[in-house]
């Protein structure tokens, strides 16, 4: 009876709890606390017993006008349209998986924090709240997710669907993102993930290593790609970082700046928002260790432009009826018109219907000179263009005679006076064409001549069309050859009345008088007749017209020389920066160049004196040439240069304000600027490298024994005083690659490169002086030459390999005892009393060597003289208190017939005993024990000592053995007992 009391009330208490397990169903039925309108419902709160789910139905809502967090045991269904907003904060974070079963709908927390992911959950719905936090948990999502404030996804995450926020913190590592992501603020990306979408931000991390975004980027700040991480799409950027190492961008990057760690890579083109053609690269820092336009470095150019923002017309104010007019169309690339547009284009002109193609062949000027024409006279006739391809902006058109702005109409006259010049070089004579023309009666498409065989006085005035002002004026040639200013005199500005000019035309009614204009720009010539007597008194004619006139050279200031490879060309004192002078034909600087309303483009360039062998090295110069100080000089920032050799920089103008018929290229030229090595970078060549010289041996890895100084490999190497090593040295520039120039092929721009021994410990030149005193540099020969320098024939490419040994002071033969020494190798020169090093300090790097101080150590032997005697040579070092043996010693090595049998005791012959033939090679310091010295048995009754060395090894002195034969070992006994 007790026992059913039991289970009666254990299945009342299960009862009780099954009927607390309530769902709350969002389908259409009344929900205590809840108002329905429509599909819309509205709780004030939604209080959830512990094992409680909600169930939403499609195309319901909830709107729930509190916090609401669930529990672990609670659940939460949704499909297809559903929506559940809450006011506040909306926590799922700790759901079981299981119980959290959404398969479509939003999720929104109005002002306050959504979270989920506590547990490893997985849900399909779009997400939106004031913060998004994904908790510390792999999450998986499909749907949008946009918050004000800060998402936050936790590491290993799944997102399908596009992310935004202010902040985008996505933590490491390895999640996986299928979607643009946007933030106002930042976004953060951590080590190993996969972003496939877009990002945008003002400022983008993306966390090393092993990142991939495939997709765009654009950061209008900062982006920072850490080491190992790379976007396969294209980059529009603030200052863009590219860590070390090997960070990628693998389409185009436009940018402010941009920083390339080491093997940093911009796989297309890098185009400076600030873009100059003179210098393409100027806001690239370049430490990825490839050269610009190298196959692996960075290549710089302008980005693709869609099509032109807007055409603009450069007209003259009026025009014959019978003739076309000159007009100039200019492409701009924006609204402005600061910079043309560099695509092809091609234009149809109204009145007339004229064609001009602009940029039809190269360099890309943006402009093209055409005309338009009507034959009936009007006074205000439209002008007009259609183009392919299409501008987004309206016709601007100009005037041909001041720049200014008009209302794109003009005259067409029947008589008119025409003025033209082809384009010619400042301060250069050359000749106008001047005609009073009138419409043909019978031919209205006909011009016929007013002036034939006339002298006539007119009044000619100039004006400044391009640039807008200026201060000297045109001189016009008048019939009795007598230039006449067209100013106060010739060294004041154009005045508005001009100057009366007595002209003679000609049979075709033309003057054709000469010009000179000491200044460049567009000049604007206007022409006026006005008769008041004669057979054509009360004529008044007049007419416009344009000159280009250009600078004829260009003029470096003085550049200091040498310049070092690779670095900012220096002046010569005590100027401070390089100018470039915009010069007319009478060397006269031409102030008005530079402040003309497209810039002009004057290329930096170099001609090269020397090398002249072939296939020399002929990099790009480096730097920006800018013509902003309104006085026709220009300067020449970050220029530079990295080669060695020696070159005469250039400047060079294609052409001037588009002149075509014909051009008016203008170049320049520094004085010869001797370029010589940054530094130098010597190495010791090391096992597994193959360009050892033919008479060196690879220097030994060092024991820890031998506690040598750190270098290449870790441990360091080792060397026997005397015995040759292989030394590599390279010549290098300021972004340490080789200057390949430095070769031997040309040595009319090099010097011998001095090297030397140097006290690792103390910086301070070992030979001579130094401890031990008269220490040196020999050619590891027998002989021990001295050598103090690498003669510049010795390099090829910039890299030379020589064959040196760092000799102890003693006597040929004899071990010397010195503790073992830790030595930098420096390489140095002079050329053009300037100084190249390979020491640290001139931001060189050296080669550390341990040399040692060595010997062959032969031992004593004994033994019947009717057996051979087996000697253990040893290869040992002095290591400052005793010879130990040289564990790192496996190269050294001697032939039966260097080994001296000397000094015959007793019944030995010296000239009758032998050694056992071959080659003899220690192995950790000594001989194999299969291959031990061995001198062979004299026979019986030869007994007797001899000396035995190994003379001749000049960096391994020999101690001297003495081998007794006819003695035999003492040793245990073994007695012998037969048993019977």
């Amino acid at each position: 009876m007790r026992a059913y009391t039991f289970l009666a009330g254990l299945f009342f208490l299960l009862w009780t709890g099954l009927v607390q397990a309530a769902t709350l169903s969002f389908n259409g039925n009344a929900v205590g606390g809840c108002t329905l309108a429509g599909m819309q419902y509205t709780c004030a709160a939604l209080p959830l017993g512990d094992t409680d789910v909600v169930v939403i139905a499609s195309a319901y809502g909830v709107t729930v006008n509190s916090s609401l967090t669930m529990k672990y045991n609670q659940g939460l269904t949704m499909s297809g349209s559903a929506a559940l907003t809450v006011k506040g904060n909306l926590d799922i974070k700790d759901i079981n998986p299981p119980n959290l079963k959404v398969t479509g709908g939003n999720l929104t927390a109005e002002g306050g924090t959504f979270s989920m992911g506590a547990q490893e959950q997985t849900l399909s719905a779009s997400i939106a709240a004031t913060t998004i936090k994904m908790g510390s948990n792999n999450v998986k999502v499909t749907g949008s997710i946009s918050a004000k404030g800060l998402v936050e996804i936790a590491s290993g995450s799944v997102i399908n669907g596009p992310i935004s926020g202010a902040t985008v913190n996505i933590l490491a590592a390895s999640s996986r993102i299928q979607g643009d992501i946007t933030a106002t603020t930042s976004i953060t990306i951590g080590s190993g993930s996969q972003v496939t979408g877009d990002l945008t931000a003002p400022n983008i991390d993306l966390k090393a290593s092993g990142l991939l975004v495939t997709g765009d980027v654009k950061a209008s700040n900062t982006l920072t790609i850490a080491s190992g991480n790379g976007i396969k799409g294209d980059v529009e950027g603030g200052n863009v970082t590219l860590d070390a190492s090997n960070a990628y961008i693998t389409g185009n990057a436009v940018v402010d700046h941009i920083t390339l760690g080491w093997q940093g890579r911009v796989q297309q083109t890098i185009t400076c928002k600030a873009y100059t053609p003179s210098n393409p690269c100027s806001c690239v820092t370049n430490n990825s260790g490839w050269g610009f336009n190298e196959p692996q470095g960075p290549k710089c150019g302008p980005s693709t432009q869609a099509g032109p923002h807007h055409f603009q017309i450069t007209h003259p104010p009026a025009a014959l009826t019978c003739a076309p007019a000159p007009v100039t169309v200019t492409a701009c690339a924006d609204a402005a018109c600061s910079s043309v547009y560099t695509g092809a284009a091609q234009v149809t002109l109204t009145p007339g219907g004229a064609t001009a193609q602009i940029n039809g062949s190269l360099p890309a000027t943006g402009m093209a000179v055409s005309s338009v024409a009507q034959t009936t006279a009007a006074g205000n006739v439209a002008l007009g263009l259609s183009s392919t391809p299409a501008t987004t902006g309206a016709l601007v058109c100009k005037s041909s005679v001041d720049n200014s702005l008009t209302n794109c109409q003009m005259a067409f006259v029947t008589s008119a006076l025409q003025v033209s010049g082809a384009p010619r070089y400042a301060e250069q004579e050359g000749r106008i064409a001047i005609s009073a023309l009138q419409a043909s009666a019978s031919n209205p498409r006909a011009c016929v001549p007013l002036f034939a065989s006339q002298t006539k006085t007119l009044q000619l005035r100039c004006t400044y069309a391009n640039p807008t002002t200026g201060t000297l004026p045109a001189r016009i040639q008048n019939k009795d050859n007598v230039y006449v200013p067209l100013g106060a005199n010739a060294g004041s500005a154009c005045s508005a009345a001009g100057a009366a000019v007595q002209l003679a035309f000609d049979a075709d009614g033309q003057a054709t008088p000469n010009l000179l204009y000491a200044d460049a720009g567009a000049l604007g010539l206007t022409a006026t007749y006005a008769s008041t007597s004669g057979s054509d008194s009360g004529l008044t004619m007049t007419g416009t017209g344009t000159v280009i006139v250009g600078p004829k050279a260009f003029a470096f200031s003085a550049i200091a020389t040498p310049q070092r490879a690779g670095m900012t060309v220096l002046p010569v004192a005590p100027a401070t920066s390089i100018s470039v002078s915009a010069l007319n034909a009478a060397g006269a600087v031409t102030r008005n160049f530079g402040r003309e309303t497209l810039a002009q483009t004057v290329e930096l360039g170099r001609t090269i004196v020397a090398p002249v062998f072939p296939g020399f090295s002929d990099p790009a110069v480096a730097g920006s040439l800018t013509f902003n100080n309104n006085n026709g000089v220009g300067t020449a920032a970050n220029l530079s240069w990295p080669e060695v050799g020696q070159i005469r920089f250039t400047a060079s103008l294609a052409t001037y304000l588009g002149a075509a018929a014909p051009q008016l290229p203008a170049t320049g030229s520094s004085a010869d600027v001797l370029y010589i090595p940054h530094h130098y970078k010597t190495e010791i060549i090391v096992p597994g490298e193959t360009d050892l010289p033919p008479t060196a041996v690879f220097a030994a890895p060092c024991t820890a024994a031998m506690k040598c100084l750190v270098g290449v490999p870790p441990a360091g190497v080792s060397a026997y005083s005397g015995q040759a090593f292989g030394l590599r040295v390279t010549a290098q520039n300021q972004a340490n690659a080789s200057t390949l120039n430095f070769d031997g092929r040309d040595t009319s721009y090099m010097t011998a490169v001095q090297v030397q021994g140097w006290d690792a410990a103390k910086g301070e030149q070992l030979f001579p002086p130094g401890t031990p005193g008269a220490s040196r540099l020999t050619d590891g020969s027998n002989a021990q030459t001295t050598v103090t320098s690498i003669a510049a024939t010795k390099f090829t490419l910039g890299v030379a390999r020589s064959a040196l040994a760092y000799r102890f002071p003693g006597a040929s033969g004899v071990p010397v005892m010195v503790a073992p020494t830790d030595v930098l190798l420096r390489a140095s020169s002079t050329n053009g009393g300037a100084s190249v090093s390979s020491a640290p300090a001139a931001a060189g790097s050296e080669g550390v060597l341990t040399v040692l101080s060595g010997r062959l150590m032969v031992p004593h032997g004994y033994g019947s003289e009717r057996y051979p005697v087996r000697l253990p040579v040893q290869a040992q070092y002095w290591d400052g208190k005793m010879w130990s043996i040289n564990l790192a010693d496996s190269g050294s090595k001697f032939t039966q017939a260097q080994v001296l049998l000397a000094n015959c005791k007793k019944t030995l012959d010296c000239a009758a005993l032998q050694v056992e033939g071959g080659t003899y090679t220690v192995n950790k310091g000594e001989l194999p024990k299969n291959k031990l010295l061995t001198i062979q048995a004299p026979g019986a009754g030869k007994v007797g000592s001899v000396e035995v060395s190994v003379p001749g090894m000049v960096y391994l002195p020999s101690t001297v053995g003495i081998v007794v034969f006819g003695v035999f070992k003492s040793g245990p006994v073994i007695y012998l007992r037969e048993m019977y």
